[in-house]
């Protein structure tokens, strides 16, 4: 089998990790119960699928914060994301992957406020960005895999998609046609298309 074309990057949990983490959208969620707002089984996607700050966001699903609530909601994204760092496989491997001329892609399913991590940690590649509130999609909907092969312009058969979520980043994309690894950075790799390391993938392209 030939070397893909084209390697797609989960990110958070597979590029980027949290140095902390204070889940202010869920605390928001959770607050929203409590004054009478029953949860929506589409309330996570609006959240990732919706462009905005987060407070537009939680305007448009009808949730009205408190001054209080917006400032600490705030401060607490901008405190994850000062925490963020780099696994320490991700550079030299997208080093080795540039410098063998591979297109390099991301998907994500996020939040608006959390894309700003590409700029700060990855400005040093290039990448073809598919980010869930950019889109309108999230992993693991066809809509989202079929974006980024018609924005890449390459086959499905010769895309390679690497995450951290059996669902969203190995079973999706294999039934729509990417081949795929699935990222197990602790515990044992048991089966096929598991790996433990990044730099496994290298392998693909000897």
């Amino acid at each position: 089998m030939s070397a893909p074309e084209l390697v797609i990057f989960d990110l958070y949990g597979t590029l980027i990790r949290f140095g902390v983490q204070n889940h202010p959208y869920r605390k928001v969620m959770q607050w929203a119960r409590q004054q009478g707002r029953p949860p929506h089984p589409e309330d996570a996607r609006t959240i990732m699928t919706l462009p905005g700050e987060a407070a537009d966001v939680f305007s448009r699903m009808g949730i009205d914060i408190p001054d209080h609530m917006l400032r600490q909601l705030i401060s607490e994204i901008e405190q994850e994301i000062e925490s963020l760092t780099l696994f320490d496989d991700v550079i030299p491997v997208l080093r080795r992957l540039d410098s063998y001329g591979i297109s390099m892609a991301i998907c994500s399913n996020l939040a608006q406020p959390y894309g700003i991590v590409v700029d700060k940690l990855l400005s040093d590649f290039h990448f073809i960005k598919c980010l869930s509130y950019e889109v309108g999609y999230v992993k693991p909907e066809r809509e989202m895999y079929e974006w980024i092969a018609r924005h890449s312009g390459v086959a499905p058969s010769q895309s390679m998609f690497v995450g951290d979520t059996v669902h969203a980043d190995y079973e999706g994309p294999k039934e729509f046609g990417f081949r795929a690894r699935h990222l197990v950075r602790e515990g044992p790799q048991l089966k096929n298309e598991v790996i433990g390391d990044l730099a496994d993938i290298l392998s693909d392209f000897h």
